[in-house]
């Protein structure tokens, strides 16, 4: 499922509230081998996120760079012939800027102003300028990740139209029971089944970027000198815990310029027209 930002966290949850599905750990990110990550399980690691459930109609990994990778369907297909491809879109401005939020929280971007970041992609396209990252060896450039049609292309060519059921995240959010039931329709399990359609994965603001940074990504130095001063383990993560709660809070983001605005659907249309005829779905409010 993905792109980043569209929704998956939502479905996650949503989807592993029914009793024929078993969803296994976010973000696995097993498949799409080009990725540029840091952790990536070995085969037996990833099989075993599968058998904690047996007996279910219906199993899932919700990796939502699974669809920016050009491996991945492929490598998807090689090891599961018969799988079933739901793909979450958004509005490629408001995703790039949701993403650029939640790398902030992760610890994957230490700048904080969207726009300098994104003028980065250049740069970083090309292994420079890059962020000292949690979960990356070079973070993925926002706007390349926003260039759906292609990526969306590769999963209809492997598995088929039949095979890949298509989400736009702006009437999820809308209206998530209708598109979850279209969802289970899709997997083939009942769309019956009471499902609780609470908000998930809220936008999150980091007081000091400093010790957010401190906490997700602590240096090798700074690990000795804790375990020095503190060497009940307890002690130590629930000083960690105390401060990185404190140093969060649950807040919307503003808006973005409308300058900004205007230069990235500038840049995005082309792929968002080309993407509306590959899926016979009306766009233009993405560019409105």
């Amino acid at each position: 499922m993905g792109a980043p930002k569209c929704g998956t966290t939502a479905m996650d949850e949503y989807l592993k509230q029914h009793p024929d599905i078993f969803m296994a750990k976010k973000s696995l990110d097993f498949f799409g081998t080009d990725l540029p990550l840091k952790i990536r399980p070995a085969e037996k690691e990833y099989l075993s996120f599968f058998q904690e459930e047996a007996n279910k109609k219906i199993y899932g990994d919700a990796s939502v760079y699974y669809l920016y990778s050009k491996l991945a369907a492929s490598e998807i297909k090689e090891f599961s012939p018969d799988a079933k491809i739901l793909i979450m879109l958004r509005n490629p401005v408001t995703m790039a800027y949701s993403l650029h939020s939640q790398n902030i929280y992760e610890g994957n971007e230490d700048i904080r102003d969207f726009e300098t970041a994104i003028q980065l992609d250049e740069e970083r396209r090309k292994g420079n300028k890059q962020p000292k990252c949690v979960d990356f060896t070079s973070l993925p450039p926002y706007k390349d990740i926003g260039l759906f049609a292609d990526q969306v292309k590769r999963y209809l060519d492997v598995f088929g139209k039949e095979n890949v059921h298509i989400l736009i995240y702006e009437e999820f959010a809308k209206d998530p029971e209708t598109s979850t039931k279209g969802v289970l329709a899709f997997l083939g399990v009942d769309m019956n089944h009471p499902i609780e359609y609470r908000v998930i994965n809220p936008n999150k603001k980091i007081r000091l970027l400093f010790l957010h940074r401190l906490i997700k990504k602590p240096s090798v130095p700074l690990r000795a000198i804790v375990r020095i001063l503190i060497p009940f383990k307890d002690v130590r993560h629930g000083i960690m815990n105390y401060l990185q709660n404190w140093n969060i809070r649950v807040k919307s983001r503003t808006g973005l310029h409308l300058k900004l605005q205007k230069q990235l659907k500038t840049y995005f249309t082309d792929d968002i027209q080309k993407l509306s005829n590959l899926i016979n779905k009306d766009l233009s409010a993405w560019l409105s």
